[in-house]
């Protein structure tokens, strides 16, 4: 789920709410995985975009400290992107 987030951020806008949120629930269901940082820093960002900074600034947080964490290499780039994107704007 988390590699079809940004696929559907560039066709289909409207259906990466769904599926960032849902990505978020099953982490804190079942536990964290490298891939979770994926979730998180999308849904950082679509609480800025939405006016809650604050709280989404604390996602994109949580998401690259969980990067330096899994040392997970194959999200790392991802996540730095959209969190960088999120801070500028």
């Amino acid at each position: 789920l988390s590699r079809l987030i940004v696929s559907l951020v560039l066709t289909n806008a409207d259906f990466a709410p769904i599926v960032t949120v849902k990505v978020v629930k099953l982490s804190l269901a079942h536990g964290m995985t490298p891939m979770s940082a994926i979730g998180f820093v999308y849904f950082g960002s679509m609480l800025a975009s939405i006016g809650e900074i604050e709280e989404g600034y604390r996602f994109v947080k949580l998401a690259m400290n969980m990067v330096k964490r899994f040392g997970c290499k194959e999200v790392s780039g991802e996540v730095i992107f959209v969190a960088t994107q999120t801070i500028i704007y």
